[in-house]
């Protein structure tokens, strides 16, 4: 009898630890220079859009070898550090033109220091970004491989299963997703996924479908797509604080306290179709069911 009770509360640890949110990393602590080894491989790893790319060796930006994805101490959200990616496209040697749908598949795949990240569905997946103003415009879609995982939030979150696009409103030949359009410039941004109100595409493996069967699994990739394929780059972005963040009723600027800020971003999209922030029910349109819910959680937190 206490045994069966042990195994049952182990496991409903087990579940709670995978649900819990957490900060996956903020890149402190790991060697300068080190490349491809934390939270996500060097851009010339995945078979997936290495055609793209104009990545003929590891990480050397003086001598035009961008294929970086590299601790750096160059700029930082938080702490010292952050993870410096950079990488350019190439033309199609077949044309001699760029290739209409390239993109960039970072992915975490088994990587040496924080693999396949655990991440619960029903959370909200966190990224800040600092872009120099000399990188194109691009979208950031995250990709998500539904393992059904009991790892514990950051933790192995394994490599089986299909993965799904996460906040792709389309995708373009050769599974190039169309997601969040990053278009500013020299500061750094907070790019939140809510991953059950975002679109969800079918990326890869059989079980790959379109929707998100349970509630947990890995962080598998971040896509960057150009806006202008004919824009070759070099494109260098700055990666920091990844972390997963529980949903709030009501908070819709994610700051922990559902205030004034709150209410008025409803009202300013009241009547927004679409992936809006504001919408905080997940129906598609900003209107008075996600007022209300604001006004009955109005100070939660505060």
């Amino acid at each position: 009898m206490m045994r069966r009770y042990m195994l049952a509360l182990s496991a409903l640890l087990s579940v709670s630890s995978a649900l819990a949110q957490c900060l996956i990393t903020d890149f402190e602590g790991f060697t300068l220079g080190l490349n491809g080894a934390v939270l996500f491989r060097q851009p010339s790893f995945s078979g997936s859009t290495s055609t793209f790319l104009n990545a003929p060796g590891s990480c050397d930006i003086p001598n035009g070898l961008y294929n970086c994805s590299v601790i750096s101490d160059e700029q930082a959200f938080s702490g010292t550090q952050s993870l410096k990616v950079a990488w350019l496209f190439r033309l199609n040697p077949d044309t001699n033109q760029p290739y209409p749908n390239a993109w960039l598949r970072l992915t975490t795949f088994n990587i040496p220091n924080i693999p396949n990240p655990a991440i619960s569905f029903d959370h909200k997946v966190r990224v800040r970004l600092y872009v120099p103003s000399d990188t194109p415009d691009f979208y950031l879609t995250l990709g998500v491989r539904e393992t059904g995982t009991n790892a514990s939030c950051g933790g192995n979150g394994g490599t089986t299963g299909g993965i799904e696009w996460i906040g792709a409103t389309s995708s373009q030949g050769n599974n190039a997703p169309v997601g969040k359009l990053i278009n500013q410039k020299e500061q750094w941004l907070t790019v939140t996924f809510n991953i059950r109100c975002e679109p969800v595409r079918a990326f890869a493996g059989s079980t790959a479908n379109g929707t998100l069967d349970g509630s947990t699994g890995a962080l598998e990739q971040l896509a960057f797509t150009p806006v202008d394929p004919a824009n070759l780059g070099p494109y260098i972005v700055y990666i920091d604080d990844v972390e997963t963040i529980a949903v709030q009723p009501g908070d819709v600027d994610d700051n922990g306290c559902v205030d004034d800020a709150d209410l008025l971003q409803v009202l300013f999209a009241f009547g927004s179709e679409g992936s809006n922030p504001a919408d905080v029910n997940c129906d598609g349109v900003v209107d008075d069911a996600d007022l209300l819910i604001v006004l009955f959680n109005f100070g939660t937190g505060c």
